[in-house]
């Protein structure tokens, strides 16, 4: 959907269960209440936290 430097902000049907998986991985993320279908995640700022982000949005391969 859009996003910035440090976000990025996508749309998914099932962006709550998302949003619980990614959060539990250690990525920082935030829904919201008037768009449910919208999950904005944050970036990764140093090449260990971009390791830990491929690897949650990996997890999601064959949901």
């Amino acid at each position: 959907v859009g996003g910035a430097t440090l976000f990025r902000l996508a749309a998914h049907p099932d962006a709550p269960r998302r949003f619980a998986r990614l959060a539990a991985q250690g990525v920082l993320t935030r829904v919201f209440a008037e768009r449910p279908n919208w999950l904005r995640f944050g970036l990764a700022g140093d090449e260990p936290a971009w390791a830990r982000l491929a690897s949650a949005l990996e997890s999601f391969n064959g949901d």
